[in-house]
């Protein structure tokens, strides 16, 4: 197949240029090279894709030859490959961080003070527990 397609060049009246010759009489070396025409076909079809001055001479050189096909809409990888494309490590979050901050924090204000919150300590298993599970599946997806 190649990429050349007369009818993108307008109406069959339409006067072509040497750019428009060149395109085609290199579209029909890619059919040659593919096997679709023979040395007497190539060497008559491109004489008159030369000699061409419109459009419509143009277009019966490819009537008998495979247009060329639309190139193919490329699908995006999956989360996990382009993370992984992109460096290989999923990007680190502010999580952990805070809650290491917070612990501190408290273990300053319980030495401080005399008053350990127990009752955080809670808070704190449930908030990374969950952060981790969300961290994981939203990694895996």
């Amino acid at each position: 197949m190649t990429d050349f397609n007369p009818a993108m060049f307008g109406a069959p009246g339409l006067r072509v240029g040497t750019a428009e010759r060149e395109q085609a009489a290199e579209a029909l070396g890619k059919h040659f090279a593919a096997g679709r025409l023979d040395v007497d076909e190539y060497d008559e079809r491109v004489g008159r894709a030369y000699a061409a001055k419109t459009v419509g001479e143009l277009t019966p050189l490819f009537t008998d030859l495979p247009t060329p096909a639309p190139a193919p809409v490329p699908v995006p990888p999956p989360l996990a490959q382009r993370r992984m494309a992109q460096g290989g490590r999923r990007p680190r979050t502010p999580v952990p961080i805070i809650l290491i901050a917070l612990l501190v924090l408290g273990v300053a204000v319980g030495v401080t003070t005399h008053f350990v919150p127990f009752f955080l300590f809670p808070v704190f298993f449930f908030v990374f527990a969950h952060h981790r599970r969300y961290n994981n599946t939203r990694w895996q997806n």
